[in-house]
């Protein structure tokens, strides 16, 4: 797992004045609202005895109080409040606890986690999510399955006739495609085939046999796939597009989020059946990504078995991951689990460590040493 890395914690409409929990990157946090209604996600440990924020309420001041004490701490953090604390004593410099930087986008809070966001890629451009014409259906649920998995599930063109029965011109064998770089930690790829006309309600949006034109991109972001379909045929303007977004909840948890998009068929009786058509997919997906071995996958080797056209996305995918250890971002969990076995917690640092790296109860989580690992290989 890795960090300085944007990610969805929630869709927006989940998190209000009441304190909300989440999991990320097997760390605990708290989303909550201040009193102007801006979404903050904090550390959920409070730095006093290691009460759980999340139990305690949010406040008219816009400060979030800790369930034991009371101590409250504001968006970016700081303590600014011990009620119990002698009549003008000094708050002590180590009263706060991690922040981390928030936007929201698409009807999602994404959280920054990490230290070093000027450094970060940034969240994905979707246009469409405020254009005119749009319809967006939100959903999410749990897999039981690491996030790298989860991501596979769905980060190829072969991958569709075999799992979905969508096959190319009668073939499972797509058009020859190119994998291409959008940026340092994006990549796109895309295909133009003739398909049969679809059953049902679908059916009055294509003749029976046309070119449709298919875009997938994958953006470290979010670990986001999207999928841009020309669902009328090319050139017609009526597109499909779907958000697939992962946020490790742990190394064998994934929560997945998902937004379907449309420029065609707006009313809303539509969603019905637009959600069940595509959930059978995530539905096949999501049982192989459960079911893959070994449950924790790691960065590919001399051994590890890569072909021509079924891995050309996955390769790329484990050459941007490579590039996030070779930053010294991703997190060390042999040497996390034998740090938490004699005691203490470890936290996701925040921006404000690096700055001030001294004042703080918890330690940030330990993370790979790129040095070592080029050491180790030589």
């Amino acid at each position: 797992m890795y960090t300085n890395v944007w990610y969805t914690a929630a869709f927006s409409k989940d998190v209000a004045d009441v304190p909300r929990h989440v999991k990320m990157l097997d760390r605990d946090f708290v989303l909550f609202r201040d009193a102007g209604g801006a979404a903050h996600c904090l550390s959920n440990v409070c730095c006093h005895r290691g009460a759980p924020l999340d139990q305690g309420g949010c406040q008219t001041d816009g400060t979030l109080a800790c369930c034991q004490h009371g101590w409250r701490f504001a968006g970016d953090g700081r303590c600014t409040m011990m009620p119990a604390a002698v009549y003008g004593s000094t708050i002590p410099k180590a009263a706060r606890v991690d922040s981390y930087p928030v936007e929201e986008r698409y009807g999602m809070v994404w959280v920054l986690l990490g230290d070093d966001p000027e450094a970060a890629a940034p969240i994905p451009d979707v246009p469409e999510f405020d254009a005119e014409g749009w319809r967006w259906i939100e959903y999410e649920e749990v897999w039981d399955a690491n996030y790298h998995w989860a991501k596979f599930s769905n980060l190829d063109y072969v991958h569709l006739p075999v799992v979905h029965g969508q096959t190319w011109n009668g073939s499972i064998r797509p058009p020859a495609h190119k994998v291409e770089y959008l940026d340092e930690t994006s990549i796109g790829t895309g295909i133009c085939v003739k398909t049969k006309r679809p059953k049902g309600l679908w059916s009055r949006l294509r003749p029976a046999e046309t070119e449709v034109q298919s875009r997938m991109k994958f953006y470290l972001s979010g670990f986001t796939i999207k999928v841009d379909v020309e669902i009328g045929g090319a050139r017609t303007g009526m597109r499909f597009v779907v958000l697939d977004m992962s946020t490790p909840i742990d190394e064998h948890t994934t929560a997945m989020r998902f937004l379907f998009g449309r420029n065609f068929m707006p009313h809303k009786w539509v969603d019905k059946g637009t959600l069940k058509r595509n959930l059978k997919n995530v539905r096949e997906d999501q049982k192989i990504a459960e079911a893959q071995l070994p449950k924790v996958p790691k960065l590919p080797d001399s051994r590890t078995l890569m072909t021509d056209p079924e891995d050309e996305m996955v390769r790329e995918y484990w050459s941007i991951m490579t590039k996030l250890r070779e930053k010294g971002w991703q997190i060390d969990q042999s040497a996390l689990q034998q740090a938490e076995k004699s005691g203490g917690y470890h936290v996701i640092p925040s921006p404000s460590r690096r700055t001030d790296p001294d004042a703080w109860v918890y330690k940030p989580v330990p993370r790979i040493n790129p040095d070592a690992v080029a050491q180790a290989a030589e």
